[in-house]
């Protein structure tokens, strides 16, 4: 398969730079599979098109502020720190942006404060280092700032640390939101409760190889980025007692759909974290998921891929043309659409 197969052309202005304060009031773009209609229609009214046999499956994750700011603690050159993964009190695996490559034993400097030090290079672009002088919880929460996505092209403000952040977040690890999330709100859980459609969950943090371009021309040589994530047996329980009522599995996001169908093909156990690096494309058979709740994605992206395999790639494209002439917005803080 050839990567120019899922690219399409999309105007800057598209790609919204703010979330609504209300988040329900986003757009939906509603595709059906079995009709190939395509219908315009608001997030808030998204129960309209489920009932009370299905099930909703959120991810819990929680974004970390992972994007730190420092220097060269000798020469005083700007560094860039994005955080990719915690994986001790003192460890952490990260992006590193300088104007000059940094050497093993190189000591950055955060806000004249903290001092971490280049300990590893891998080949993927991330690095690993120790915190010298302080906690990895302390370095975050003092000094990390909300790492938006590389498409918003503004600072991050006060307001994006509420609204870049789903209403289910309680578990930290995640530095991109599980954005299809991000338009539920409160009334729109009323809704739901009151049709009695259950919502459960997974958790599966996301890195930044989400953001990242799929490079080969041929898409079966990408080496997909990895991902933790954790599915708990209550979540399993619930799948199971909806299809036994015959109910549709709806993700919410690629994320979920994305620890779904991993744990599937596995031998995992419930409630313990694992790695994922699944790269579902067209000719992939889902087993778990009905139903997908999904932001609009970037071009030549894993994430676009996906949606092609659980749609039909030129039916997808369609669709990203027609929401592209209605004025859909798209990406993190744009609109949304329900593949049913």
């Amino acid at each position: 398969m050839n990567i120019n197969d899922f690219d399409f052309f999309l105007p800057k202005s598209y790609i919204e730079q703010k979330k609504k304060k209300k988040r329900s009031d986003s757009k939906l773009l509603v595709l059906n599979r079995c009709t190939n209609k395509i219908i315009d229609e608001k997030f808030k009214n998204i129960g309209k098109y489920l009932s009370e046999k299905d099930l909703i499956i959120i991810n819990d994750t929680k974004v970390i502020p992972a994007r730190l700011r420092g220097k060269r603690k000798n020469t005083n050159g700007k560094v860039e720190v994005f955080i990719e993964r915690i994986l001790q009190n003192n460890i952490i695996q990260c992006q590193l942006k300088s104007t000059r490559k940094l050497k093993i034993g190189d000591i950055i400097v955060i806000d004249d404060i903290i001092e971490i030090m280049l300990i590893k290079n891998f080949s993927n672009n991330i690095s690993e280092v120790k915190i010298l002088n302080s906690s990895s919880k302390i370095l975050l929460s003092n000094h990390g700032s909300v790492p938006l996505p590389p498409y918003i092209s503004r600072a991050p403000t006060n307001i994006d640390k509420k609204l870049y952040q789903t209403i289910f977040a309680s578990k930290d690890g995640s530095v991109a939101a599980p954005t299809a999330a991000l338009h539920f709100d409160k009334e729109i859980i009323k809704k739901l409760e009151k049709k009695h459609i259950k919502i459960c969950n997974i958790t599966l943090h996301i890195g930044m190889g989400t953001f990242s371009a799929i490079k080969t021309q041929d898409i079966n040589n990408h080496n997909m980025h990895s991902e933790l994530y954790s599915i708990p047996s209550e979540t399993i329980k619930q799948i199971e007692r909806c299809k036994e009522k015959n109910g549709k599995i709806i993700a919410v996001g690629t994320t979920v759909a994305r620890a779904l169908e991993s744990f599937h093909m596995s031998k995992n156990l419930t409630d313990k974290f694992y790695n994922t690096d699944i790269f579902i494309k067209p000719g992939y058979d889902f087993k778990v998921v009905d139903h997908l709740i999904t932001n609009f994605h970037l071009p030549q992206s894993s994430l676009l891929v996906m949606i092609c395999a659980f749609y039909d790639t030129k039916k997808i494209l369609k669709a990203y043309n027609y929401a592209i002439e209605q004025n859909y917005s798209f990406f993190s803080y744009g609109d949304s659409t329900l593949i049913l």
